[in-house]
């Protein structure tokens, strides 16, 4: 009877880990088509003569490399970086990125288009965001200590609880994509919150529970603030960036921070 109990629990485990396969390959089918959404978007942005001569190679790209995010985010490194070339391996396949001017092109399966920085930047951002993992409420994770220090005499990266995504400060056209707050501390005071993006993730300490509803709540966030009202992760806009980094220092100077 035991063994006959055995054989049923290696069974539930064995058809609860296809499922979950399965439910996280739905999810990333419907992320992909919500990204060639945001593309089809974007490269009826273009003028006409460009959205001719590159639109299909542009989508045919982003439709075979978008689940490719270490090879995006190498892309994206490269250009903020302004190398003048860079090749990389996604899916087997080559790429070729080059640089000159203020001209990105991007050569691939004997194909190739070419954009300036700022239309490249929109559409390799965008794809990268609605493509990405987003941690869950209750997650832990460790902050790069180059980044965010609270305590200048701290050795180690802090640990913060993400409370909260999506959020966008006032008169700003970004977002933040977590905010939390020191563990094991908590929110001591009012709007002592944390944000931050996920380049400034070092570590996952402990992931928050996840199911439908949680996958439901960030596509549909993806949704609305990325294609409906075309914003972005803060890290992905320099105008917002800015603005915070003088917010910051400012505060710093009449000791609020």
């Amino acid at each position: 009877m035991d063994e006959f109990n055995i054989m049923i629990d290696i069974d539930n485990i064995n058809r609860k880990s296809e499922l979950s396969s399965l439910m996280t390959e739905q999810v990333n089918n419907q992320l992909k088509e919500l990204a060639l959404k945001k593309v089809d978007q974007i490269i009826q942005s273009f003028q006409k003569e460009i959205r001719l001569e590159f639109g299909h190679h542009i989508r045919e790209f982003f439709q075979l490399f978008s689940q490719e995010e270490i090879g995006l985010q190498q892309l994206y490194q490269a250009y903020k970086k302004q190398l003048p070339a860079f090749d990389f391996q996604c899916s087997q396949r080559t790429i070729l990125y080059t640089y000159e001017g203020t001209s990105c092109t991007i050569a691939y399966l004997g194909k190739q288009f070419s954009l300036e920085e700022e239309a490249f930047a929109r559409l390799l951002s965008n794809t990268i965001e609605i493509m990405r993992e987003v941690l869950p409420l209750g997650s832990i994770v460790e902050l790069d200590p180059a980044y965010f220090k609270p305590d200048r005499h701290a050795t180690s990266p802090s640990k913060v609880v993400i409370t909260g995504r999506f959020v966008s400060p006032k008169n700003d056209h970004s977002y933040f994509p977590y905010v939390g707050v020191l563990y094991p501390i908590g929110e001591i005071k009012a709007g002592a919150q944390i944000h931050f993006t996920a380049p400034l993730i070092k570590k996952v300490i402990h992931q928050g529970y996840k199911d439908e509803m949680e996958e439901a709540f960030v596509f549909l966030m993806k949704q609305e603030l990325i294609v409906e009202k075309d914003m972005n992760s803060i890290e992905f806009s320099h105008h917002d960036m800015n603005k915070l980094q003088q917010e910051m220092a400012a505060k710093q100077k009449v000791g609020e921070v």
